[in-house]
């Protein structure tokens, strides 16, 4: 098994500086989502794996079976605490699913995720790529509309923050 730094350095990075590189790509987009998912899945592998019981990284003692070898709980511990990665974790499952009809998901469709442009000036200061060019947007239901790009981020951050964790556990 590949420790989840070395995926993290060998996939997930490269997978969003693609993103990064073609920010409109619904493929990378959707590329970026499944492997910063797939970072949660390692890192709760590699802490079982050594014994280390996963939800100890997230402060949550005790709050889930370590040997169980679904690391869905783990997922929806994290999405608790951090926006972006709950959305990854709908985006994800709708990539895969299509419709997600079961619980409360944020992102219900696939076809939420879409490449558009938001208009050049539409928006808040400082968000989006500048120029109003084509970009990855999630289209909730309410109407408001996110940067996929963003959520991949802080969802990145998250799980890098729970990868230094568990290497400093690791020794």
């Amino acid at each position: 098994m590949t420790d989840s730094k070395q995926f993290n350095d060998d996939i997930v990075e490269p997978t969003l500086a693609e993103f990064d590189a073609d920010f409109s790509c619904l493929r990378r987009a959707f590329l970026a989502v499944a492997v910063v998912d797939a970072l949660a899945a390692q890192i709760y592998a590699q802490a079982v794996e050594h014994g280390i019981n996963p939800f100890d990284l997230l402060g949550w003692h005790i709050c889930g079976d370590p040997s169980d070898p679904n690391d869905s709980n783990f997922r929806h511990r994290i999405a608790g605490n951090c926006t972006g990665f709950r959305i990854i974790l709908d985006v994800a499952k709708a990539n895969k699913h299509a419709v997600l009809t079961k619980g409360q998901p944020m992102v219900k469709r696939s076809d939420q995720i879409v490449s558009q442009s938001k208009g050049y000036g539409i928006g808040r200061f400082g968000e989006g790529r500048f120029g109003g060019v084509d970009q990855v947007i999630v289209k909730f239901d309410d109407g408001e509309e996110i940067y996929l790009e963003h959520q991949i981020l802080e969802a990145h951050d998250t799980l890098l923050n729970l990868v230094d964790l568990l290497e400093k556990r690791l020794g």
